[in-house]
């Protein structure tokens, strides 16, 4: 597995901070979180790709 650089950390918390504050929490779900998370990470030109290691 490749670590996660620390800006990408920094920009992951930053999104997970962002999902708690701007959804009520009775809609707020796993996948939402996740959505938010790589919406921030795309548009801060982070590419996002399956880890394929595993597979098989």
């Amino acid at each position: 597995m490749t670590p996660i650089p620390p800006a990408a950390a920094v920009v992951i918390e930053a999104a997970i901070d962002d999902y708690r504050v701007e959804t009520r929490a009775d809609q707020q779900t796993p996948a939402g979180l996740v959505d938010r998370i790589a919406e921030y990470l795309l548009s801060s030109g982070y590419t996002i790709r399956p880890d394929l290691s595993e597979a098989a």
